[in-house]
């Protein structure tokens, strides 16, 4: 009788097989208990990946009770939970937060330079409303005024399967516990302004009915949104910027199209 091939399956996001590569020095001895994981960019650099993607892979592991985040000081490896094999693991489906807001750059961005071509007034109207609640607003960890204003922008489109594929997205970023262990990082009150600030830039496009400014607006205000979550929650003084981290468009040119 042929005994069933008991290897775990490869992961399929990136972030998990590299997860799964620390796990694996750590249960063979490369790193001990109380041991302090090397730089994410030495790491980055020896598993030929992104520092974002190492990033996604040491929260899967704080998830998972592998390691310790102390701040200003690095990671460090502590002693497994114990629990069963399935408890604490983190969903092959899952998507790591870096890889949902690239996602929502590409989806979102595009949305918004077609909104900019069929937004009516009263679209402008409920878009100011929810700008003035966000100046309002004194909460900077996922406020519904934020969700709002995204959706808004797709019903400005007049394509009722566009605010739909926001809302999931929304809806997957609420469900994700990797999402909320990055968040739960931010320290900074001035994020608000920022965002505050980065929605009534995208708003000004839509009102001038500039599909190329609407697009970089938007691109822009999540490219900021993902370089802030990643200066949030760096845990050591490596400040090196990280080459993958997505800064450029990989579709099209947006600085060119404006030309």
């Amino acid at each position: 009788m042929t005994l069933p091939d008991m290897t775990p399956p490869e992961p399929k996001r990136l972030y998990q097989r590299i997860g799964r590569t620390l796990k694996e020095q750590i249960d063979k001895g490369d790193y001990r208990i109380g041991e302090r994981l090397p730089a994410e960019r030495l790491i980055a650099e020896e598993l030929d990946v992104s520092r974002t993607v190492v990033r996604e892979a040491i929260i899967m592991l704080e998830l998972e009770g592998r390691v310790e985040v102390r701040k200003g000081s690095g990671i460090y490896i502590v002693e497994p939970p114990h629990r069963n094999a399935h408890n604490g693991q983190i969903d092959e489906l899952v998507a790591g937060p870096f890889e949902m807001l690239q996602a929502r750059q590409l989806i979102e961005s595009n949305i918004a330079e077609f909104a900019a071509t069929q937004v009516t007034r009263n679209d402008i109207v409920e878009l100011m409303r929810i700008v003035e609640c966000g100046r309002s607003e004194d909460r900077y960890r996922d406020s519904d005024w934020d969700r709002q204003f995204h959706v808004q922008i797709a019903q400005a489109t007049q394509n009722a399967v566009l605010p739909f594929l926001v809302e999931q997205m929304w809806r997957q970023r609420t469900l994700n516990p990797m999402w909320h262990k990055l968040h739960d990082r931010i320290e900074n009150h001035d994020v608000l302004k920022s965002w505050c600030d980065d929605h009534e830039a995208i708003l000004n496009a839509l009102i001038r009915r500039s599909p190329q400014e609407a697009k970089r607006t938007m691109w822009q205000h999540l490219e900021n949104t993902k370089q802030m979550l990643f200066e949030a929650s760096t845990v050591d003084d490596d400040n090196d910027i990280d080459r993958f981290l997505f800064i450029d468009n990989p579709v099209v040119d947006i600085e060119a199209s404006k030309r």
